[in-house]
């Protein structure tokens, strides 16, 4: 069964002055909609991971406000950090309760602040990447840059597993 993590944190500070500690960019409408970026994120995987399949972490002081935003989501799948970390601490909290939860579950992690255009690519994406996950494999997904830019990382890809898409990652 898949769940959905949403990080949701950060200190506010990238989108200045739109964005502030006590209200930031995952919290806010910026791309047209009146939805704000993390209610996108949650209607965009809702045909992967229903409300009650869905875990938002987030700081203590956005707790409020992210429940606010999203009433259907569950009161237990709303997760505050005992301390700010980083996305890597925030998933792995989320992924001790869905181990605890159900130990079978596979488990997907999704930034609260992207901008995804092509909502059945990126259903038929996640589809064959939880495929993989229920095979035993490790899976990420990428997308072809547009342009060389030093902030994010890149993956070089090898062979093809099995007859899908799913292909090794070198490196």
């Amino acid at each position: 069964m898949f769940h959905a993590v949403i990080p949701a944190g950060g200190s506010g500070t990238r989108l200045w002055p739109l964005s502030r500690a006590d209200h930031p960019k995952f919290l806010l409408p910026l791309t047209g909609s009146a939805d704000s970026l993390l209610q996108a994120t949650v209607r965009r995987l809702g045909p992967l991971a229903p409300p009650d399949r869905t875990l938002i972490v987030t700081g203590q002081q956005h707790v409020a406000a992210v429940a606010a935003q999203l009433p259907d989501l569950p009161a237990g799948n709303l997760l505050a950090e005992p301390s700010p970390r980083d996305s890597c601490a925030a998933i792995g909290l989320a992924a001790a309760v869905i181990a605890e939860r159900e130990p079978t579950a596979v488990m997907g992690s999704f930034a609260a602040d992207h901008l995804i255009r092509d909502l059945d690519r990126f259903t038929n994406v996640i589809e064959q990447a939880i495929a993989g996950a229920e095979q035993g494999w490790l899976m990420t997904v990428g997308m072809q840059p547009t342009h060389p830019e030093t902030g994010f990382g890149y993956v070089q890809f090898g062979e093809p597993v099995g007859d899908g898409s799913i292909r090794r990652v070198l490196q």
